[in-house]
């Protein structure tokens, strides 16, 4: 299958990661911003501050336990474009806060968080679905890489931002987490649709081209397309027959609770 690659596999698994960018900037700004927020609204209620601070994680539970549903049946590469458009819209939102809105703000970084906690569940699912096995550990690193790129950038943009005016120093500091958010937008919109996700919907021959982009050769793309085809047959069936309790079955509990406590944990 000689066919032109017209995208790169380095730009597919950039921007296929750059959603963490987002994740390791949201919780980073809040850092800088909250001093000069503190002290321009004069806020010393413990509860609000902290309100104001853990909102985006509190609304990330949701966007992230609904992501993966909506991404079967939307796709990743539209679900991660909502995502950096809702990421957008809410972090000038919260730029634009009136004076003294505790709650409106609490309510916009809820509403953020949903952005937030879809990119962090989608872009992983994403990588793992483009990369070959024997990549996959990689670019596992290169989304926490990015998520801690995103943090750093905070920092800095923190830094360099302290010496406006305290009543918009933190204002900017929020909104400036719409630029990596724009530039997600514009790079997925050349991103192919993961190729397990177009066999599930009938386009093995769509799936096909997305896999010459960043596979070496056509053996391991067919191998490749009908290891996702069994396995989507086998998902298909086993799902008929499970339910939420199955998650809480002697079989499956304690993965269950190995893997939902070193998420709670490492947000905690």
């Amino acid at each position: 299958m000689a066919q032109e690659k017209k995208i790169s596999s380095k730009y597919i698994y950039f921007f296929g990661s750059f959603g963490g960018i987002l994740f390791g900037y949201d919780i980073g700004v809040m850092t800088g911003a909250l001093p000069f927020l503190k002290n321009d609204w004069s806020l010393t209620n413990a509860s609000v501050i902290g309100w104001i601070t853990s909102a985006v994680m509190f609304g990330a539970i949701f966007g992230g336990s609904v992501a993966g549903q909506l991404s079967d049946k939307f796709g990743r590469k539209k679900m991660i474009l909502v995502s950096a458009v809702i990421f957008a819209i809410f972090s000038l939102l919260s730029m634009v806060s009136p004076n003294n809105g505790a709650l409106y703000l609490i309510i916009i970084r809820i509403l953020l968080g949903l952005a937030v906690g879809a990119a962090s569940a989608l872009v992983p699912a994403y990588m793992s679905e483009m990369a070959p096995a024997n990549a996959r550990g990689s670019l596992s690193g290169l989304n926490q890489t990015m998520i801690t790129s995103g943090m750093l950038l905070s920092y800095i943009m923190d830094f360099l931002l302290k010496g406006l005016p305290e009543a918009w120093g933190w204002r900017v500091m929020l909104g400036c987490a719409a630029i990596p958010a724009v530039i997600l937008f514009l790079g997925v919109l050349k991103l192919p649709e993961s190729p397990r996700f177009l066999i599930k919907n009938g386009q093995p021959d769509e799936a096909r081209q997305v896999l010459s982009y960043i596979r070496k050769d056509d053996s391991e793309i067919e191998a490749e397309i009908k290891g996702i085809e069994v396995a989507s047959t086998k998902e298909t069936k086993v799902a008929e027959k499970t339910s939420w309790a199955t998650l809480f079955s002697g079989k499956y509990r304690y993965l269950v609770i190995a893997g939902v406590g070193v998420a709670t944990f490492q947000q905690f």
